[in-house]
């Protein structure tokens, strides 16, 4: 039990996820976001002099749900993430992934045709905040990825113990890395917005070496499209949030506890009970 719980300690020790629901939190994710795409990263589309208050957000952050990851040891914003919601009386409302790449899916993948879209929510704005990716290579990248990682030898050894590792910060003795990639901390906050809101399916828009790391916590997602060009290399992805969860179960018990804040989040939804039972059997 120590060490199954090890990592949601590591996670509590260190990181809070906050709902941005007000407008001084909402503003905190846009400047993350402007400084991250429009100064930093300087992707192209994401020009400083189309947002002259300094803040990046655009149509769909009207219907989306957002959150913020706190590092509590600094009180710094470790980064945010959102995830954009179905449009109330407006089913045929697009998300961005089917705006960008829909003419590129997958015609023969079944799971697309019957989406439930009033349950289906796309994560969007994932972005990891400069301080905490700041190893050879990550600070050009928002979620703090560098292609040539190879992210399964390197989170081996804590996926099967939940043990921490540690590095140091700028010359400083501050460690920041006790706790998994950040990005899992991001993925906390994913859950937990989608469990609030009822959803059922995830789509996203990632390159294709974020689902690598994902797929290194056990988190899996379906290739919907080709790779495509959506400011930089980006696929489609889709997640059955119930498939996803019950392999996170099988394959990474301690990330499944703390995602679902064992099995919390989801208790009242059917699915996800009547995968308890026969997990628990």
């Amino acid at each position: 039990m120590e060490t199954k719980n090890n990592l949601i300690f590591l996670f509590n020790k260190y990181f809070e996820v906050i709902s941005a629901d007000t407008q001084e939190l909402l503003q905190k994710c846009w400047q993350l976001r402007y400084q991250v795409y429009c100064l930093e990263a300087k992707v192209s589309g994401f020009y400083p002099d189309r947002y002259p208050e300094g803040l990046e957000r655009d149509l769909y952050d009207e219907r989306s749900v957002h959150s913020l990851l706190i590092h509590k040891p600094s009180g710094k914003i470790a980064g945010t993430v959102r995830i954009i919601l179905p449009m109330p009386g407006n089913s045929g409302a697009q998300f961005p992934i089917e705006e960008f790449a829909g003419n590129s899916f997958y015609t023969d993948n079944v799971s697309l045709r019957n989406l439930p879209r009033s349950q289906l929510g796309e994560i969007s704005r994932l972005i990891i905040a400069p301080e905490f990716r700041e190893r050879k290579g990550e600070s050009l990248n928002a979620q703090g990825l560098t292609k040539n990682t190879d992210y399964f030898t390197e989170y081996r050894n804590q996926c099967e113990s939940y043990l921490p590792w540690k590095v140091r910060s700028s010359g400083k003795n501050i460690q920041r890395r006790e706790f998994p990639h950040t990005i899992l901390g991001l993925f906390v906050a994913v859950v937990r917005m989608s469990a609030e809101n009822n959803l059922t399916h995830w789509y996203a828009g990632m390159e294709p070496v974020c689902a690598r790391l994902l797929q290194t916590f056990g988190i899996r997602f379906t290739p919907i499209s080709p790779i495509v060009d959506y400011y930089g290399a980006c696929q489609g992805y889709l997640g059955n949030i119930s498939d996803v969860l019950s392999e996170i179960y099988q394959t990474n018990r301690g990330i499944w506890i703390l995602l679902t804040n064992d099995s919390v989040l989801f208790s009242h939804y059917d699915w996800f009970y009547k995968i308890n039972q026969s997990m628990h059997a």
